[in-house]
């Protein structure tokens, strides 16, 4: 068991033990249903594997709420059984982790993830992998072509000190760890990543902020020698009272790559969280620079996308988008550039107020860029869902 693993537990342990007096929100979620994709492992033409069969996916959001603060602990499993496909049948287990403390003038926060899970499904994400705005994932080589699982777990610890009513001190660590159980060069290569930063938000009024940062982090990867980045960025944010979030962010960044060179990478986001009446949309498109799982630190572009419709109060129509593009920082690299895309589409019922019907149809797409052909899958999902409405207490902002 790996060092952020370990401290992903005892946090937990501690948390728990910390807001034993306070009161609990206990928040299932249960989803079964059956799963049916042609193409399984993302595999070129002639060397698809369709698979079908019953699937679970069930969590239980543990969360509670205190005069300085909130914690949740999130556990979450998820299964597949494929009755023509039995080597490909899979057990996967998660956990979140969210420890907020505020005091009169600092706020500090630890969140922790952990995941093992099969290749499949950490080399192919989904449209709802990654975090807020500004935080999409980066790590995936896109490779799954033989039987392997990996375990990732990551810490990040922030604190921030008010200065005064318009200015506060932001700091920010992060730690994460990735190993698989056998290792494939250029596809499936052990790595962890550490990271700082320290930045200066100033509250230009009451909706907006702008937040400069001084940044610097160290890649680990198992098959090459250890690689140091630093860098900055400026990024402006706006929140206005019905929630409504946008981001812009730009920086750059140097990377040592082979032969002890460096590159300059640029950083770039921006996004929109918003409710438009009956519509939720989410929109993040970023650059960011982090290892990947190829064995290669990678600069990543990418496109997340979420829209939720309320067609009527118990019928709602989902979409949504994910794309990425990598390419190695070295100019000089062997690596092969990787574009990469899924999106689905669906709808959910919810005929009672615990329960909904959910049935979505997905299509995925990657290229490398010497491959010959292009490697595609589509799927659908019928699935009943267990969650009761959440009818969660609010922070004491």
């Amino acid at each position: 068991m790996n060092k952020s693993t370990v401290a992903l537990a005892v946090l937990a342990t501690l948390g728990c033990a910390q807001a034993g007096a306070a009161a609990w929100e206990w928040n299932p979620k249960v989803e079964a249903g059956y799963l049916y994709d042609d193409n399984y492992r993302l595999a070129t033409p002639g060397a698809e594997i369709d698979v079908q069969g019953p699937l679970v996916d069930a969590e239980l959001e543990l969360r509670t709420l205190t005069q300085t603060g909130e914690f949740s602990f999130t556990p979450r499993i998820r299964a597949t059984y494929f009755p023509d496909e039995t080597d490909l049948d899979t057990v996967d287990y998660f956990a979140n982790l969210d420890w907020l403390h505020r005091g009169e003038r600092v706020e500090t926060r630890i969140r922790g993830e952990f995941a093992q899970q099969d290749v499949v499904n950490s080399e192919q994400p989904d449209v709802d992998a990654g975090g807020d705005l500004g935080e999409g994932d980066i790590g995936d080589s896109g490779l799954a072509f033989v039987d392997n699982r990996r375990m990732r777990s990551s810490l990040r610890p922030s604190f921030s000190f008010e200065l005064s009513p318009r200015r506060e001190l932001l700091f920010d660590a992060g730690y994460t760890d990735v190993n698989y159980d056998e290792q494939f060069s250029g596809a499936q290569v052990d790595y962890t990543t550490a990271d700082i930063s320290a930045g200066l938000r100033a509250r230009l009024n009451e909706r907006t902020t702008l937040t400069t940062r001084l940044r610097g982090a160290q890649y680990d990867i198992e098959t090459r020698d250890d690689s140091n980045a630093y860098g900055a960025e400026i990024q402006w944010d706006t929140r206005t009272a019905d929630d409504t979030r946008t981001y812009l962010r730009a920086g750059a960044q140097n990377v040592e790559v082979t032969g002890g060179d460096s590159e300059l990478a640029w950083l770039a986001g921006a996004g929109i969280s918003k409710a438009i009446g009956r519509n939720e949309l989410f929109a993040d498109l970023s650059r960011n620079v982090g290892p990947s799982s190829a064995g290669v630190v990678v600069t990543r572009d990418q496109l997340r996308l979420r829209w939720t419709r309320a067609m009527t109060p118990r019928l709602s129509l989902l979409a949504g988008l994910r794309g990425t593009h990598d390419e190695d920082v070295d100019p000089v690299s062997t690596f092969v550039p990787r574009s990469y895309a899924t999106g689905d589409v669906g709808l959910q019922w919810r005929w009672q107020e615990e329960f909904s019907l959910r049935v979505a149809y997905d299509y995925t797409w990657q290229e490398f860029d010497d491959a010959i052909d292009d490697a595609t899958s589509s799927g659908a999902t019928l699935s009943f869902i267990y969650q009761p409405l959440q009818r969660r207490r609010a922070r004491n902002d």
